[in-house]
Protein backbone atom coordinates (compact mmCIF):
# COMPACT_ATOMS: atom_id res chain seq x y z
CA UNK A 1 0.00 0.00 0.00
CA UNK A 2 1.56 3.51 -0.85
CA UNK A 3 2.66 5.54 1.68
CA UNK A 4 0.63 9.12 2.07
CA UNK A 5 2.30 12.03 0.86
CA UNK A 6 2.12 14.40 4.46
CA UNK A 7 1.11 17.53 2.86
CA UNK A 8 1.80 21.21 4.34
CA UNK A 9 -0.66 23.40 6.40
CA UNK A 10 -1.50 26.38 4.03
CA UNK A 11 -1.31 28.39 7.03
CA UNK A 12 2.36 27.64 7.92
CA UNK A 13 3.10 28.41 4.11
CA UNK A 14 1.27 32.11 4.28
CA UNK A 15 2.91 32.39 7.71
CA UNK A 16 6.15 31.98 6.41
CA UNK A 17 5.72 33.77 3.08
CA UNK A 18 4.46 36.61 5.59
CA UNK A 19 7.45 36.46 7.41
CA UNK A 20 9.88 36.79 4.61
CA UNK A 21 8.09 39.70 2.61
CA UNK A 22 7.99 41.70 6.14
CA UNK A 23 11.53 41.60 6.45
CA UNK A 24 12.23 42.48 2.94
CA UNK A 25 10.37 45.54 3.40
CA UNK A 26 12.07 45.83 6.67
CA UNK A 27 15.51 45.76 4.96
CA UNK A 28 14.32 47.95 1.80
CA UNK A 29 13.14 50.64 5.19
CA UNK A 30 16.13 50.35 6.90
CA UNK A 31 18.31 50.83 3.48
CA UNK A 32 15.87 54.03 2.34
CA UNK A 33 16.02 55.80 5.54
CA UNK A 34 20.43 55.52 5.32
CA UNK A 35 20.49 56.57 2.27
CA UNK A 36 17.97 59.50 2.59
CA UNK A 37 20.03 60.57 5.98
CA UNK A 38 23.15 60.60 4.30
CA UNK A 39 21.83 62.72 1.42
CA UNK A 40 20.78 64.70 4.13
CA UNK A 41 16.67 64.97 3.14
CA UNK A 42 15.92 63.82 6.51
CA UNK A 43 17.11 63.82 9.36
CA UNK A 44 15.85 60.57 11.88
CA UNK A 45 18.10 59.94 15.32
CA UNK A 46 21.46 59.23 14.25
CA UNK A 47 22.16 56.26 16.52
CA UNK A 48 20.21 54.47 14.65
CA UNK A 49 23.15 53.38 12.75
CA UNK A 50 25.10 52.66 15.59
CA UNK A 51 25.52 50.21 18.42
CA UNK A 52 23.49 51.62 21.11
CA UNK A 53 26.08 51.62 24.04
CA UNK A 54 25.21 48.86 26.33
CA UNK A 55 23.20 48.97 29.71
CA UNK A 56 25.04 48.29 32.65
CA UNK A 57 23.44 46.10 35.67
CA UNK A 58 20.69 48.00 37.79
CA UNK A 59 22.49 46.32 40.39
CA UNK A 60 24.00 48.94 42.49
CA UNK A 61 23.76 51.97 39.82
CA UNK A 62 21.58 55.34 39.52
CA UNK A 63 18.27 55.22 36.83
CA UNK A 64 17.45 58.69 35.31
CA UNK A 65 13.99 58.76 33.61
CA UNK A 66 12.93 61.23 30.49
CA UNK A 67 9.37 60.35 30.75
CA UNK A 68 6.64 60.99 28.02
CA UNK A 69 4.02 63.61 29.11
CA UNK A 70 3.72 65.22 25.58
CA UNK A 71 5.06 69.14 24.97
CA UNK A 72 5.95 68.72 28.82
CA UNK A 73 8.89 68.29 31.48
CA UNK A 74 8.88 65.15 33.90
CA UNK A 75 12.11 63.40 34.91
CA UNK A 76 12.71 61.20 37.43
CA UNK A 77 15.71 59.93 39.41
CA UNK A 78 15.98 56.62 41.05
CA UNK A 79 20.00 56.65 42.73
CA UNK A 80 21.48 53.00 43.89
CA UNK A 81 19.29 52.69 47.42
CA UNK A 82 15.97 53.62 46.13
CA UNK A 83 15.59 57.60 47.01
CA UNK A 84 13.97 59.54 44.68
CA UNK A 85 13.51 62.68 42.83
CA UNK A 86 11.14 64.05 41.00
CA UNK A 87 11.86 67.74 38.77
CA UNK A 88 8.57 68.87 36.88
CA UNK A 89 5.31 66.37 36.00
CA UNK A 90 3.84 67.77 32.69
CA UNK A 91 0.44 68.97 32.24
CA UNK A 92 -2.74 67.97 34.08
CA UNK A 93 -3.81 65.43 31.80
CA UNK A 94 -0.51 63.27 32.35
CA UNK A 95 -0.57 63.00 35.86
CA UNK A 96 -2.76 59.42 35.88
CA UNK A 97 -0.06 58.34 33.44
CA UNK A 98 2.81 60.09 35.57
CA UNK A 99 1.49 58.50 38.83
CA UNK A 100 0.55 55.02 37.10
CA UNK A 101 4.65 55.04 35.76
CA UNK A 102 5.62 55.76 39.54
CA UNK A 103 3.24 52.84 40.63
CA UNK A 104 4.92 50.55 38.22
CA UNK A 105 8.29 51.41 39.32
CA UNK A 106 7.04 50.12 43.11
CA UNK A 107 7.53 54.29 44.08
CA UNK A 108 5.17 55.34 47.45
CA UNK A 109 7.91 57.66 48.21
CA UNK A 110 9.19 60.97 46.65
CA UNK A 111 12.03 62.21 48.59
CA UNK A 112 12.37 65.42 46.74
CA UNK A 113 10.24 66.85 44.05
CA UNK A 114 11.25 70.25 42.07
CA UNK A 115 8.65 72.34 40.38
CA UNK A 116 11.44 74.39 38.11
CA UNK A 117 8.82 77.31 37.12
CA UNK A 118 5.17 77.95 37.23
CA UNK A 119 4.02 77.14 33.79
CA UNK A 120 1.30 74.19 33.61
CA UNK A 121 3.74 72.10 31.23
CA UNK A 122 6.36 71.47 33.78
CA UNK A 123 3.35 71.52 36.97
CA UNK A 124 -0.02 71.25 35.70
CA UNK A 125 -0.12 67.47 37.35
CA UNK A 126 1.61 68.42 40.50
CA UNK A 127 -1.31 68.78 42.93
CA UNK A 128 -2.96 65.40 42.11
CA UNK A 129 0.83 63.81 42.57
CA UNK A 130 0.90 65.76 45.72
CA UNK A 131 -2.70 64.75 46.94
CA UNK A 132 -1.90 61.32 45.63
CA UNK A 133 -0.67 58.49 48.55
CA UNK A 134 2.94 59.00 47.38
CA UNK A 135 5.20 60.16 50.56
CA UNK A 136 6.51 63.27 49.81
CA UNK A 137 9.43 64.43 51.35
CA UNK A 138 10.64 67.52 50.47
CA UNK A 139 9.28 70.23 47.73
CA UNK A 140 11.37 72.64 46.26
CA UNK A 141 9.35 75.85 44.72
CA UNK A 142 11.38 78.44 42.86
CA UNK A 143 12.13 81.96 44.21
CA UNK A 144 10.24 84.37 42.34
CA UNK A 145 9.34 87.63 43.84
CA UNK A 146 5.95 88.36 45.12
CA UNK A 147 4.89 90.54 42.17
CA UNK A 148 6.25 88.39 39.33
CA UNK A 149 4.04 85.13 41.21
CA UNK A 150 1.77 84.00 39.14
CA UNK A 151 -2.61 83.78 39.91
CA UNK A 152 -3.29 80.93 37.63
CA UNK A 153 -5.07 78.18 38.75
CA UNK A 154 -2.64 76.08 38.01
CA UNK A 155 -0.03 77.54 40.56
CA UNK A 156 -2.48 78.12 43.71
CA UNK A 157 -4.25 74.46 42.82
CA UNK A 158 -0.69 73.14 43.67
CA UNK A 159 -0.06 75.41 46.80
CA UNK A 160 -3.27 74.42 48.18
CA UNK A 161 -2.36 70.90 47.70
CA UNK A 162 0.73 71.63 49.54
CA UNK A 163 -0.89 73.03 52.52
CA UNK A 164 -3.51 70.28 52.36
CA UNK A 165 -0.85 67.78 52.63
CA UNK A 166 1.51 69.45 55.07
CA UNK A 167 4.55 69.03 52.85
CA UNK A 168 7.78 70.32 53.52
CA UNK A 169 8.21 73.48 51.49
CA UNK A 170 11.45 75.53 50.47
CA UNK A 171 12.48 77.79 48.10
CA UNK A 172 15.24 76.88 45.89
CA UNK A 173 18.92 78.31 46.50
CA UNK A 174 22.42 76.68 45.49
CA UNK A 175 22.97 73.70 47.78
CA UNK A 176 23.94 70.32 47.36
CA UNK A 177 22.53 67.16 48.93
CA UNK A 178 23.15 63.32 48.87
CA UNK A 179 20.92 61.34 46.45
CA UNK A 180 22.22 57.48 47.39
CA UNK A 181 25.56 57.10 46.47
CA UNK A 182 25.19 60.38 44.14
CA UNK A 183 25.01 63.89 44.45
CA UNK A 184 21.91 66.54 43.54
CA UNK A 185 23.56 69.95 42.91
CA UNK A 186 21.39 72.86 42.35
CA UNK A 187 22.15 76.33 41.49
CA UNK A 188 20.17 79.57 41.34
CA UNK A 189 20.95 82.21 39.20
CA UNK A 190 19.60 85.65 40.19
CA UNK A 191 17.07 86.90 38.15
CA UNK A 192 14.56 89.43 38.60
CA UNK A 193 11.79 89.90 36.17
CA UNK A 194 8.76 89.08 34.43
CA UNK A 195 9.61 85.98 32.29
CA UNK A 196 8.58 82.71 34.42
CA UNK A 197 11.16 80.39 32.57
CA UNK A 198 14.23 82.55 34.20
CA UNK A 199 13.20 81.19 37.67
CA UNK A 200 14.01 77.59 36.54
CA UNK A 201 17.02 76.64 38.65
CA UNK A 202 19.98 74.58 37.03
CA UNK A 203 20.30 71.04 38.41
CA UNK A 204 23.12 68.48 38.04
CA UNK A 205 22.94 65.09 38.92
CA UNK A 206 26.30 63.11 39.73
CA UNK A 207 26.64 59.62 40.34
CA UNK A 208 30.06 58.59 40.35
CA UNK A 209 31.99 59.84 37.08
CA UNK A 210 28.60 60.22 35.25
CA UNK A 211 26.54 63.27 35.44
CA UNK A 212 22.92 64.76 34.30
CA UNK A 213 22.02 68.46 34.05
CA UNK A 214 18.29 69.92 33.66
CA UNK A 215 18.00 73.32 33.42
CA UNK A 216 14.14 73.38 33.03
CA UNK A 217 12.93 76.34 30.87
CA UNK A 218 16.15 78.69 31.62
CA UNK A 219 17.03 80.62 28.66
CA UNK A 220 20.02 82.14 27.06
CA UNK A 221 20.14 84.87 29.99
CA UNK A 222 20.29 82.67 32.59
CA UNK A 223 22.78 80.31 30.68
CA UNK A 224 25.00 82.76 29.85
CA UNK A 225 25.37 83.70 33.44
CA UNK A 226 25.62 80.15 34.79
CA UNK A 227 28.87 79.97 32.68
CA UNK A 228 30.45 83.11 33.24
CA UNK A 229 29.70 82.60 36.98
CA UNK A 230 31.99 79.41 36.42
CA UNK A 231 29.57 76.71 37.55
CA UNK A 232 30.78 73.07 36.82
CA UNK A 233 28.08 72.54 33.98
CA UNK A 234 30.43 69.69 31.94
CA UNK A 235 27.54 66.81 31.59
CA UNK A 236 27.03 63.30 30.49
CA UNK A 237 23.74 63.45 29.52
CA UNK A 238 21.77 67.41 28.80
CA UNK A 239 18.19 67.48 29.24
CA UNK A 240 17.66 70.04 26.37
CA UNK A 241 16.50 73.35 27.84
CA UNK A 242 12.95 74.64 27.04
CA UNK A 243 11.91 71.46 24.50
CA UNK A 244 14.50 72.50 22.13
CA UNK A 245 13.55 76.18 21.94
CA UNK A 246 15.86 78.78 20.19
CA UNK A 247 15.56 80.12 23.35
CA UNK A 248 17.64 78.13 25.08
CA UNK A 249 20.91 76.11 24.55
CA UNK A 250 22.80 79.07 23.29
CA UNK A 251 26.40 77.68 22.12
CA UNK A 252 28.22 78.77 25.16
CA UNK A 253 26.23 76.75 27.56
CA UNK A 254 25.89 73.71 24.74
CA UNK A 255 30.32 73.92 24.60
CA UNK A 256 30.66 74.09 28.67
CA UNK A 257 28.31 71.33 29.12
CA UNK A 258 29.54 68.76 26.35
CA UNK A 259 27.19 66.46 26.01
CA UNK A 260 27.62 62.98 25.38
CA UNK A 261 23.73 62.42 25.21
CA UNK A 262 20.90 65.08 24.77
CA UNK A 263 17.82 64.30 25.28
CA UNK A 264 14.60 66.44 24.06
CA UNK A 265 10.86 66.19 25.93
CA UNK A 266 8.63 67.87 23.67
CA UNK A 267 5.46 66.52 22.00
CA UNK A 268 4.52 64.95 18.60
CA UNK A 269 3.69 67.80 16.28
CA UNK A 270 3.53 70.38 18.54
CA UNK A 271 2.31 74.32 17.79
CA UNK A 272 5.97 75.55 18.62
CA UNK A 273 7.55 73.59 16.55
CA UNK A 274 10.13 72.61 19.04
CA UNK A 275 12.66 70.77 18.72
CA UNK A 276 13.93 73.96 16.75
CA UNK A 277 16.38 72.95 13.97
CA UNK A 278 19.08 75.26 15.16
CA UNK A 279 19.03 73.57 18.39
CA UNK A 280 19.22 70.03 16.90
CA UNK A 281 22.39 71.41 14.53
CA UNK A 282 24.20 72.94 16.76
CA UNK A 283 23.61 69.56 19.70
CA UNK A 284 24.81 67.31 16.36
CA UNK A 285 28.24 69.00 16.99
CA UNK A 286 28.15 67.75 20.16
CA UNK A 287 26.98 63.97 20.31
CA UNK A 288 24.60 61.88 17.26
CA UNK A 289 22.81 60.94 20.33
CA UNK A 290 20.10 63.27 20.45
CA UNK A 291 17.40 61.09 21.98
CA UNK A 292 12.99 62.86 21.89
CA UNK A 293 10.23 61.60 23.41
CA UNK A 294 8.07 62.99 20.84
CA UNK A 295 9.76 60.08 18.60
CA UNK A 296 11.20 57.85 21.45
CA UNK A 297 8.80 57.94 23.94
CA UNK A 298 10.20 57.47 27.40
CA UNK A 299 13.80 57.53 27.60
CA UNK A 300 15.48 55.39 30.84
CA UNK A 301 19.58 55.71 31.48
CA UNK A 302 21.10 53.51 33.52
CA UNK A 303 24.64 54.17 35.16
CA UNK A 304 26.80 52.66 37.48
CA UNK A 305 28.91 55.23 37.61
CA UNK A 306 31.27 54.32 34.91
CA UNK A 307 29.48 52.58 31.91
CA UNK A 308 26.31 54.23 30.77
CA UNK A 309 23.61 53.28 28.60
CA UNK A 310 19.97 53.92 27.85
CA UNK A 311 16.70 52.55 26.80
CA UNK A 312 14.02 54.16 24.81
CA UNK A 313 9.68 52.80 24.51
CA UNK A 314 9.43 53.67 21.29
Amino acid sequence: MPSKSVKKKPFLKKALRFLIILLIVALIAYAAVYILSEKGIIDPPRWLFQDRPEIPSSENAAEVHFIDVGQGDCSLIISDDGSTMLIDCGEEEYSADVLGYLDKLGITRLDCVLATHPHSDHIGGMADIISSEIEIGRFILPMIPDEFIPASYTYENMLNALIEKGCEVTLAKSESFGLGSGTVEISVVDYNGENLNNYSPIVKFKFGERSFIFSGDAEAEIETAAVLAGLDLKADVYKVGHHGSTTSSNPLWVAAIDPLYCVIECGAGNSYGHPHSEVVELLHDYTDYILRTDVNGTVVFITDGKDIGFAVSE
